[in-house]
């Protein structure tokens, strides 16, 4: 099947802003109700779907699941930008709930789709399922948040054909370091737990991974959490197949604290350099014997609390990694 472009964005363009998750939390709200009434400036036609909370409704979420799908369903019938409005728990709620006619107006309408953290259900949903282009970057209440934010704008509007990335804080992990030439792939991912719980929730399972580039990133997880991610990405074929695996921004502290208290509870040895090499050091193994070694790049413009030029990640985006690190994502991206 071959990419679905989405529109490019235009003045007119219909912008349809949803809670799929969490509410907005209140130390984001007033930059979430500025960014909000920013939008509208630039996009008359910005529309924000609002949401009936209930007494019985859980805190953690922004409304019920009936009633944020409802709005989803509503938003989806005629967005020319469909935008999560916050991360948090969610999205998998009312996403495994898109149906065959949503799908028909979405493939219609080719809408721009963003998304973070919690939305990348959502993002690399409407990838496999009609393999519509998304893009990995901040939601409403983040939106303008970084400096780079005209970049996106950039991207979307049909003005960028190529994102490029490199940093010097961008490292190849041990044991395969040594890349030769580029690896080409395309771009899936976004948040590690999410992203597991997609594949899961969904039944999501390509004829192969080998033509993917898997960004991953996370927050809030300790040792024991990974371990079982790791585990069950690994029973999926995912990281024995993929060509690359770019690692974003991880929650190092708490790796770091739960690997100290286990290694006193149960061992003597010491903390590997980096948990996620150390949980798929026997994958990393068998491919280099097998003269195809999984390389694995860290960066650290990508993930939560990234402090600048916020990496926009266009899914389903042909990508080349090279030698020295540079992360290129080749467009069009819209049409």
């Amino acid at each position: 099947m071959n990419i679905l472009l989405p529109k490019k964005l235009t003045p007119k363009s219909k912008v349809n802003l949803v809670h799929t998750s969490s509410p907005v939390d209140p130390s984001d709200l007033k930059d979430f109700v500025a960014y909000t009434e920013r939008l509208k400036k630039m996009y008359p036609n910005t529309k924000l779907f609002e949401v009936n909370r209930k007494n019985l409704d859980p805190r953690y979420l922004s409304a019920s699941e009936n009633e944020r799908l409802r709005n989803l369903k509503r938003a989806i019938r005629d967005a020319n930008w469909l935008a999560p409005i916050y991360g948090g728990t969610g999205c998998a709620d009312i996403v495994r709930y898109i149906s065959k006619e949503d799908r028909s107006y979405i493939r219609k309408n080719r809408p721009i789709v963003n998304g973070f953290s919690d939305t990348t259900f959502l993002l690399n949903y409407l990838y496999f399922k009609l393999r519509l282009m998304t893009f990995h970057y901040e939601n409403i209440a983040g939106l303008f948040y970084h400096k780079n934010n005209h970049d996106f704008f950039d991207v979307i509007t049909g003005k960028k054909q190529e994102i490029s990335y490199l940093r010097p804080a961008y490292t190849w992990l041990s044991p395969n370091a040594g890349l030769q030439e580029p690896i080409q792939g395309i771009a899936i991912g976004g948040n590690l737990e999410t992203f597991r719980d997609l594949l899961d929730i969904c039944q999501i399972k390509p004829r192969s991974w080998e033509e993917y580039i898997l960004f991953i990133e996370d927050i809030d997880l300790d040792v024991e959490d990974l371990h079982r991610i790791i585990i069950s990405l690994d029973q999926k074929g995912v990281f024995m197949h993929v060509k690359a695996v770019v690692l974003g921004i991880m929650n190092e502290k708490s790796f770091t604290k739960s690997w100290l208290k286990l290694s006193k509870d149960f061992t003597n040895e010491s903390m590997t350099d980096h948990m996620f090499e150390y949980l798929i050091s026997d994958v990393i193994e068998e491919r280099t014997e097998d003269r195809d070694p999984l390389y694995i790049l860290k960066v650290d413009n990508f993930g939560h609390h990234v402090k600048d030029q916020m990496m926009i990640i266009p899914i389903g985006a042909k990508t080349t990694i090279e030698p020295n690190g540079r992360i290129t994502f080749h467009g069009p991206f819209v049409e």
